[in-house]
């Protein structure tokens, strides 16, 4: 965000702010109601101001843009330092998040302005400091008692601004001042999983070296390391490791990051884990092994490196399906012909007696519906409703489907009745030569 422009910073800003809105946007209207209704008898009992809304935009502007001289001028003409915008930002939220130090001690020395103001989001000059990876002012808020404990909207504190923007400066400042390394934000991430989640290497030894829990505080949510397998970031993930973050530890839904790693195409960081320790098969919360998610993924090249370090064949699931079933539900044809080399049962049932080929019937997945007509898949085997996989093609009106299958079976009765020619050929022969 440094280097960013000025658009694309407050773009940046106005969709974290964003995320938090409908947490304030009942105190706003509520606060914005009870305005309207006083409004009447305080327009005659106080004294009408003397500057305008563009006055207030002018000042906001001018602290954007770190004016000085404009600011001054601003505020001797009456404009409170402390007037807020639509957002809620004060003259030093802008100073603060743009990185205008100089500005910022101006509107601080004067006494008018709190250290500590909020704008709409909860968020203080501090927040917004460490948002915008400034680190000298948020040196200097620190110093004039700036505190790094308050809350915005969403539970963060400035370290979670900070570890988020990769300021690796202001994260190290506040853990000086004594910040606590593992505060958890209303969605239980901890500034350690916000410096994982942007791949902030450095930001991430910084907190661990600082005390901040590799596990992410416990919260019963995800787990940095499992973030970091989700997001694909490999060098966090081996990092974590090394410092020591427990590969089997199970997330949302009962998954660990081996499960989250099997539904991407990173082998790289399937190795790491795998040399980890991490457990081949282990369920989910449906009973789901690794080798099934990477089976339904289709990465041929994650599904050969779980088979080649134990992963069952013919584990199953909940509804009983195994990997082989979950690779016909999107068509993975690769997947399918690596399960299948190793010797996965083709005509294996799931609970409803469905096979593999009923599945890809039904859906129309005719690649893999190929793979299993070459392997031998048995057409005569009906489900419990007594459906071959032709009768549930024909029922979806899977035209595709219902083509190979009846293909395959007129390729099936020729080759047979060939069969039968040479066998009578063969015994004629015989019977002259006697």
């Amino acid at each position: 965000m440094a280097f960013a422009g000025p658009e694309l910073q407050w773009k940046w800003t106005a969709l974290h702010d964003a995320v938090s809105l409908h947490a304030v946007e009942r105190r706003i209207r509520t606060a914005a109601a009870a305005a309207a209704v006083s409004r009447q008898w305080r327009l005659h009992s106080r004294p009408r101001p003397q500057h305008t809304v563009l006055d207030e935009r002018r000042l906001h502007h001018a602290a954007w843009e770190g004016c000085l001289e404009q600011v001054k001028t601003l505020l001797e003409r009456g404009i409170p330092a402390n007037c807020q915008d639509p957002h809620g930002w004060t003259a030093a939220h802008h100073a603060a998040f743009r990185g205008h130090l100089t500005l910022l001690r101006f509107l601080l020395q004067g006494g008018e302005m709190e250290v500590n103001c909020r704008d709409f989001f909860s968020c203080t000059p501090l927040h917004r400091s460490c948002m915008g990876s400034n680190t000298d002012t948020t040196e200097y808020l620190l110093q004039k008692g700036a505190s790094h404990e308050v809350r915005s909207s969403c539970g963060q504190t400035p370290l979670h601004l900070a570890a988020a923007s990769g300021n690796l400066g202001s994260a190290r400042a506040l853990l000086q001042h004594l910040a606590a390394p593992d505060p958890q934000d209303f969605h239980r991430w901890t500034p350690l999983h916000w410096a994982v989640f942007g791949g902030w290497g450095d930001v991430v030894e910084l907190l661990l070296d600082n005390g901040a829990d590799v596990e992410g505080a416990s919260g019963g949510g995800v787990t940095p390391l499992q973030l970091a397998v989700m997001v694909g970031n490999e060098p966090g993930v081996r990092l974590l490791l090394h410092r020591g973050a427990d590969a089997n530890l199970r997330g949302s839904g009962g998954r660990t990051a081996l499960h989250l790693c099997a539904c991407s195409a990173e082998k790289k960081i399937l190795q790491h884990l795998l040399a980890a320790g991490a457990k081949v098969c282990v369920r989910d919360g449906e009973q789901a092994a690794p080798l099934h998610l990477a089976a339904l993924a289709g990465s041929r090249a994650v599904v050969h490196l779980l088979i080649l370090n134990g992963a069952g064949l013919e584990d199953r699931d909940s509804l009983e399906m195994t990997p082989l079933h979950y690779s016909t539900l999107k068509d993975n044809d690769e997947a399918a012909k690596l399960l299948l080399h190793y010797g996965a049962q083709v005509d294996a049932a799931e609970r409803l007696g469905r096979t593999a080929l009923h599945l890809a019937a039904e859906r129309g997945h005719c690649k893999v519906l190929s793979v299993l007509l070459e392997s031998g898949a048995d057409l005569s085997l009906r489900t419990k409703w007594r459906e071959t996989a032709e009768d549930v093609a024909k029922v979806h009106g899977q035209s595709g489907s219902l083509h190979l299958l009846q293909q395959h079976t007129y390729m099936g009765f020729g080759v047979a009745q060939q069969r039968k020619k040479n066998t009578f050929l063969k015994d004629f022969n015989n019977y002259i030569s006697w």
